[in-house]
């Protein structure tokens, strides 16, 4: 029975150093691993949203764009969607033992050219090749604004199919962008 306890405090253990040293959180890896180019091509332009949650008063975002990469053998696809602002939000954070913060949400959702294009990929043959083999990751891409701060603590969640909700492509990862800029 003690050992059983040890393997188990050892595997708790592990799973929350895996989750602590990742950018991903372990719920979106463990969401996202049944999910494939077959999955891709499934997803409805219409529905596909992101948010982006901010440490700022004002959004700080510009030029955001999904981005889907493919490589494999048998070809490369590296594809952009633009994106559009459809929702914001801002909402003061109030904490017991340090001054008040904000929170700025933005949703956006792809723009018309975004949902063409998007819609034009699912049907590449590439996408549609059942016996393919290779690697593909759906990213954010996003420029800060002139007016953004010195640093800013983004999150950003990505919706494919409203029943599923939002699942987590980074968490809470501060950016510095004083450092950025002087290189």
């Amino acid at each position: 029975m003690k050992k059983v306890t040890t393997i188990s405090l050892q595997a708790i253990i592990f799973i929350l150093v895996l989750q602590g040293c990742s950018s991903i959180p372990l719920s979106t890896m463990m969401k996202m691993s049944g999910f494939d180019e077959n999955s891709f091509t499934e997803v409805t332009a219409e529905e596909v949203r992101v948010k982006v949650r901010s440490n700022t008063q004002h959004n700080v975002l510009k030029e955001n764009v999904l981005r889907y990469q493919y490589q494999g053998s048998d070809g490369v696809l590296d594809e952009s969607f633009s994106l559009e602002l459809i929702e914001e939000d801002v909402r003061m954070i109030e904490h017991w033992f340090s001054d008040d913060s904000f929170e700025h949400s933005s949703v956006y959702q792809l723009d018309s050219d975004g949902r063409a294009k998007f819609k034009k990929l699912q049907q590449h043959p590439l996408i549609n090749n059942k016996n393919r083999e290779g690697k593909f990751k759906v990213t954010v891409t996003f420029k800060f604004t002139d007016q953004a701060p010195k640093q800013v603590l983004l999150s950003v969640d990505l919706l494919l199919a409203p029943e599923d909700g939002f699942f987590t492509l980074l968490d809470d990862h501060e950016f510095d962008l004083e450092a950025a800029r002087k290189k």
